[in-house]
Formats: C-alpha cells, sequence, structure tokens
C-alpha cells in the first residue's frame, strides 16, 4: 500500500513538472517569436527613420544569373584531350555527354547541377560503368571555365579537370 502511495505522489510531481516545462517553454517561444516580428517590420517599414539596412525591402528585386551551361567544352582531364557538351539546361540542373580521349575512348552521359551563390558546379556519370564517378568544381567568373576533381566511385581514385566553354 506504502509503494502505491509513493507511486502515485511520483507521477503525480512528474505531471506537474512536465505542465511547467511545457507552458513555460511556450511562453518563451512566443515572446522570442513576439521580438522577431517588430524587428521584422521595423526593417521593412518603409517610413522607419531608424539606420536599418534596406536589403530585402520590399520593391527592390535581387534576381540571381544562372549562366548559359549548354554548349561545347574542350579541355583536358587527366591531362587527356576531353569534351563536354551540354544539351540541355533547366534553371540550374543540366545534362549531356563527355567524351574522354584515353586509348579505349570513354563516353559517358552526364546530369548535373550549378548553384549560382557558391559558382560551384556538380556533375555525376549515369551510364553504369566500372569509370563512372562524379565531378565537383568551379565555374569562372565569366562562365566560361569549369575546373575541378573528378572522383571515381569504385576506388575513390582522384583525377584534375580543365574545360573551357566554345
Amino acid at each position: 500500500m506504502k509503494r502505491h502511495k509513493v507511486i502515485n505522489r511520483f507521477l503525480s510531481v512528474l505531471i506537474v513538472l512536465t505542465a511547467m516545462v511545457y507552458f513555460g517553454c511556450e511562453k518563451k517561444a512566443e515572446d522570442s517569436r513576439q521580438t522577431q516580428e517588430e524587428v521584422t517590420s521595423e526593417t521593412i517599414s518603409p517610413d522607419s527613420t531608424s539606420s536599418v539596412a534596406t536589403e530585402g525591402e520590399p520593391g527592390i528585386e535581387n534576381t540571381i544569373q544562372i549562366p548559359d551551361m549548354k554548349g561545347v567544352w574542350s579541355g583536358t582531364f587527366d591531362k587527356r584531350a576531353t569534351t563536354l557538351t551540354i544539351t540541355e539546361q533547366a534553371d540550374s540542373s543540366f545534362s549531356g555527354k563527355i567524351t574522354i580521349n584515353y586509348k579505349q575512348v570513354i563516353n559517358q552521359d552526364i546530369n548535373g547541377f550549378f548553384s549560382p551563390f557558391t559558382m560551384k558546379v556538380s556533375m555525376s556519370d549515369q551510364l553504369h560503368s566500372r569509370y563512372m564517378g562524379k565531378y565537383n568544381g568551379s565555374l569562372s567568373n565569366d562562365s566560361k571555365n569549369f575546373s575541378g576533381i573528378f572522383t571515381m566511385n569504385r576506388d575513390g581514385s582522384k583525377f584534375s579537370f580543365n574545360l573551357n566553354k566554345k
């Protein structure tokens, strides 16, 4: 009987503490949301006299340019003549084919994407072969040079590449 009373008291205390924590946290979250909303409304208010930066203010457009990746890119892959032909592009995603002139020519379909924020390009081989892998590199500011590292899926071997758009 004593054990039953102890368990009941323990559960009662546990329920009360849980309720206090739950309602206490909810109040703090509500307060922080209110403070954040006040700051946001001050930042974007058009008649505000504070010295808050106006970046992101309604009416000001911040557009991101996505370069045209379509076309023929030529250069080297592991010091071998290489041609990348990008035939399709939808926003920052693209697809095409790459040809690498080893003793036995490698032809591979690729899919890739471009990040306009970081100028990084990532592509991956689509046809299953022992030479398939991923290409990670950077696009130059003028969008005419793509260089980086290819990593083979099978063993992690890395090869450098440098391609220029014609």
